[in-house]
């Protein structure tokens, strides 16, 4: 396994195999991550592959999702449209739940497909909640022409 991220002020790690992702924290919540678990079992269709804990930490096993990071294309019109159109089918699909980290690199693309990853921040949240923080996500990845782009669709 290669360490390919690493947060020491959340104490969190990410790992890569040739068929999988470790993401792992450096301290135990069982509950929590029991809770995490089954909350993505629910939205999310066999991205979670296996989780555990050992005596200092725990971990989720992750199915790798092909494609490019968002984060990697052009900011055209078109780009921030299908960005925009994808993240609220999300928040539709995924209520009471929401992603809650609508940044670029969370978002792969791979030809039409598009899928979230890096749910961390999954949690209940309401509507207006998580259109105000996608808002806030997406203005910071687009700059002002995400308000010029939304406001003309």
């Amino acid at each position: 396994m290669e360490l390919i991220k690493e947060n020491i002020q959340k104490k969190r790690q990410v790992w890569k195999t040739d068929t999988f992702y470790r993401k792992k924290w450096l301290f135990k919540d069982l509950l929590w991550l029991q809770d995490h678990v089954e909350n993505l079992k629910v939205i999310t269709d066999g991205y979670i592959l296996d989780y555990g804990s050992d005596e200092n930490s725990m971990w989720v096993d992750l199915k790798i999702i092909e494609g490019i990071p968002a984060s990697k294309f052009e900011h055209t019109d078109e780009f921030i449209k299908k960005i925009y159109n994808f993240c609220l089918e999300q928040i539709e699909r995924t209520q009471p739940y929401g992603h809650g980290d609508w940044v670029l690199s969370n978002i792969i693309v791979n030809g039409d497909k598009i899928e979230m990853v890096d749910w961390d921040n999954l949690s209940k949240h309401n509507k207006s909640m998580c259109m105000d923080k996608l808002h806030k996500d997406l203005r910071s990845a687009f700059g002002e022409k995400f308000d010029e782009v939304i406001s003309n669709r």
